[in-house]
């Protein structure tokens, strides 16, 4: 009986430690857990944390550009007023020398002069289109370069130094004629049938360009829509339908009923049905309304300008150069 209780005794003794280790190996495995699980969400709060300070990053970069953008503004406002500045002093510079330069002046044309300087309105004794660099100045003009300017009878193009006094011979150098057209005028007219009259203008039936409408190809005049300098040529095929000795026929080309051209086609010992082609041309001077035609002036008899539907031998071309 005593020997059965010591082995129940060791029994359950061993029965306790196996229990004590389970509940050990229990709670190993259960604080890894939790360790785990801390991890994680720490793991967690940094990468929100990490998220929201990029979004406060960007931001502030978004911030920065703005202000970058509108510190350029502010810049190029600054530059815009410095030009400014800068020219209302060479103004100022430029009234001074000429102060200087005219000391007898009274006072009262002084602050005339003062206040007509520094204004940049247009001058009231500028009338019309600028004929000088002088004018450009007088109107507000201070930036030295290339200008185009009215001149006598065409508009030239000048170099204007505006750091020189209004009555310096330096202020102003001429370069040259500016090719200036307000309006495109160009024709070119052809007859289709023979034509024989004296001192009458020589009418033309095809018309194929007449741009500016300048020509009037019915009555055979062009009038000149504006001033300037044109250019004209004409061809005609002069016939000679008998046989003669000596035949001939001339054309003239008028400004204003002045004959300032000729032509002429003229033949010896002719057969019947002989022809002959001769041209004209001309460069005028016009002034608006100025009118030119071609006529003829003087021909043997039975002669005529030669022309008929398809063949076009005959015709008139002009334009402003």
């Amino acid at each position: 009986m005593a020997r059965y209780s010591s082995v129940a005794f060791i029994h359950i003794v061993l029965c306790y430690f196996i229990f004590v280790l389970s509940l050990s190996s229990t709670g190993a495995a259960l604080s890894l857990k939790q360790q785990l699980k801390q991890l994680k969400e720490n793991y967690n709060q940094f990468k929100e944390s990490v998220e929201a300070k990029n979004v406060q990053l960007e931001a502030k970069v978004a911030q920065l550009e703005i202000q970058l953008q509108e510190n350029k503004e502010i810049r190029d406002r600054l530059e815009s007023r410095i030009v400014q500045l800068e020219a209302k002093v060479q103004h100022h510079e430029s009234f001074l020398s000429e102060v200087l330069l005219y000391p007898n002046v009274t006072d009262n044309q002084q602050q005339q002069q003062s206040s007509y300087v520094i204004t940049t309105s247009v001058s009231q004794s500028v009338i019309g289109m600028p004929t000088s660099c002088k004018d450009l100045k007088q109107i507000g003009h201070n930036w030295s370069g290339l200008y185009s300017v009215m001149g006598n009878k065409s508009v030239e193009t000048v170099y204007c130094d505006f750091t020189k006094i209004l009555d310096d011979p330096d202020l102003q150098k001429w370069i040259g004629y500016a090719d200036v057209k307000a309006m495109p005028t160009y024709f070119y007219v052809q007859k289709n049938s023979s034509f024989s009259a004296f001192d009458t203008p020589i009418p033309f039936e095809v018309e194929r360009v007449n741009v500016g409408n300048a020509m009037d190809s019915s009555k055979g005049v062009f009038t000149a829509p504006q001033a300037g300098t044109y250019h004209f040529s004409f061809t005609g095929m002069a016939s000679f339908p008998t046989s003669s000795i000596f035949v001939y026929l001339g054309v003239g080309l008028h400004l204003n009923g002045d004959r300032v051209g000729m032509g002429l086609a003229e033949e010896s010992n002719t057969i019947k049905g002989q022809n002959s082609q001769f041209t004209l041309q001309s460069t005028l001077h016009l002034e608006v309304g100025d009118r030119v035609w071609v006529e003829i002036y003087y021909k043997s008899s039975s002669v005529y300008l030669y022309d008929a539907i398809g063949y076009h031998y005959t015709h008139f071309t002009g334009w402003m150069m």
